[in-house]
């Protein structure tokens, strides 16, 4: 019998010998860490199916070689004698672990063996084939008496190559890439590249359907109601103040109105990906702008009394024309828009309650506390929420502190006005519900400071970085280091 022939007898009797063993330290074998549900080691499924054994190739060093892939021709040389013994394993081994060897594959032309051919060659021949697994031998001497020997397998229909490379010694080669491959081709590495495949497969067709991935401009249909519902809103102010009641004028302009606004918010979203907080982040700057411009109109009495709407839209106008400012340096998310549409509310409130304050009376409607307070409100927490990220829940937290509060204020400052109904018993009455508002806000929002997991987000017109206090430095006298004390901006720039 020949060295080849023998090479092939001692690696079978070793690997009948050693199984357990190699069982036991072989990670494949046992349940991979990130395994799918159901995949276990301990119950593998039959290896099988095709399978190609490709001749063993050299070089197989790390390092680029100028000398392409090639098999070994330089006959009654060591490594030429170590490759045929080696194939012949591979072929054998494969064979006894329950694959379908292709003997008619000659293995890959001059030139053509490279990664990427390897994943070709595992592919199947037509939609719906099951495609094959692919094994390459690489052999090298690595000085002395040893060889640098790499195993790569693919499997079928894969888009990874599965590696292990050793250093073993003559005598081992054939051995060594023996056990070499039935580490990649074991059941359940067969399975997991199954499993691994199908749900590649899987996420794939997810991933086209827009499920896994995220979709374009998730809040186009919050952006395109609003719109149509403040385009409707400018056709009737228009009508309002044109003067005229005919309803065969009115409604032919909501209908136009209500399709320019729909419209364009379709057309935005197209063309920018809007979030849902940005949809809801533009709104509040929209209707709380147009709020706050029909409160002060009726506060500073414009007449005739239908110009009041045309104030609506120029301050809604430019609330919009501030959001879309904001989004320009920044994204906002439903916290923000929970931020701002809870700001402006606030600002109503309490410019109502300081205008009657101011006033000493509550027989009165507040139209200038309110209107002031709430494009105040919705100014300030438009701007804030482009420098601190809050959770939707804590806003609505601390809006129902500062509304117990204000609850607990006005029960508080009660008996003030149970039988005097003066000037000074009001004020005080209306300062007590304020301070409890106030009060409970500010509560509710320390009380919350866990709430969320990042309190803060970079500004959009500060560089990108952090503030820094304390020793920033030091310097060399003549008694020793004296460190040197500062403030500055540390970041990338």
């Amino acid at each position: 019998m020949g060295r080849g022939g023998m090479g092939v007898l001692a690696a079978c009797a070793i690997t009948l010998a050693s199984s357990t063993q190699a069982h036991a330290d072989t990670p494949l074998l046992g349940n991979p860490p990130g395994n799918p549900p159901g995949l276990s080691g301990d119950t593998p499924k039959p290896g099988g199916g095709p399978i190609v054994v490709w001749p063993t190739l050299t070089p197989a060093g790390d390092d680029a070689s100028p000398v392409p892939l090639h098999r070994p021709t330089l006959e009654g040389h060591t490594l030429t004698a170590r490759a045929q013994e080696l194939d012949a394993t591979l072929r054998d081994a494969a064979a006894d672990l329950g694959f379908t060897l292709d003997v008619a594959d000659p293995g890959p032309d001059a030139g053509h063996a490279r990664d990427e051919d390897l994943l070709a060659r595992a592919k199947g021949r037509g939609a719906g084939s099951p495609g094959t697994w692919v094994v390459s031998a690489r052999l090298e001497p690595a000085g002395g008496e040893t060889f640098m020997e790499r195993i790569v397998a693919v499997p079928p229909n894969g888009r990874e190559l599965r590696v292990r490379v050793e250093t073993v010694k003559d005598s081992d080669v054939a051995v060594r890439g023996l056990v070499m491959l039935r580490d990649l081709l074991s059941p359940a590495a067969a399975a997991q590249a199954e499993a691994v495949e199908r749900e590649r497969e899987r996420v794939d067709t997810t991933a086209q359907q827009g499920i896994m991935s995220p979709l374009r401009s998730p809040g186009r249909a919050v952006l395109a109601a609003n719109a149509a519902l403040f385009g409707g809103y400018v056709a009737y102010s228009i009508q309002q103040a044109s003067g005229s009641s005919d309803p065969r004028v009115l409604y032919p302009l909501l209908a136009l109105g209500t399709g320019i606004g729909l419209g364009g918010a379709l057309l935005v979203s197209d063309e920018w990906d809007v979030g849902t907080g940005d949809a809801w982040y533009l709104a509040a700057g929209a209707w709380w702008g147009a709020a706050s411009g029909v409160l002060i109109a009726n506060a500073v009495g414009v007449q005739p009394a239908t110009d009041h709407y045309s104030w609506g839209i120029v301050t809604g106008l430019g609330g919009v024309a501030l959001g879309t400012f904001a989004l320009t340096r920044t994204k906002m998310d439903e916290g923000d828009a929970t931020l701002t549409h809870s700001g402006a509310a606030l600002g109503l409130v309490a410019g109502s309650l300081v205008d009657l304050t101011y006033r000493g009376t509550t027989s009165v409607t507040p139209y200038a506390g309110a209107g002031y307070g709430a494009a105040i409100g919705l100014v300030g927490a438009g701007a804030l929420s482009m420098a601190v990220q809050v959770s939707p829940s804590r806003v609505m937290l601390v809006d129902l502190g500062a509304g117990l509060g204000a609850l607990a204020g006005a029960a508080v400052g009660s008996p003030l006005v149970f039988n005097d109904t003066s000037t000074t018993h009001t004020r005080g009455f209306l300062s007590a519900t304020l301070g409890g508002t106030a009060a409970g806000g500010a509560l509710a929002w320390w009380l919350t400071r866990g709430e969320s997991h990042k309190s803060a987000k970079p500004a959009a017109w500060l560089p990108p970085g952090e503030p820094m206090a304390g020793v920033i430095g030091q310097s060399t006298t003549r008694t020793g280091v004296v460190p040197v004390y500062g403030m500055g901006w540390t970041g990338t720039f």
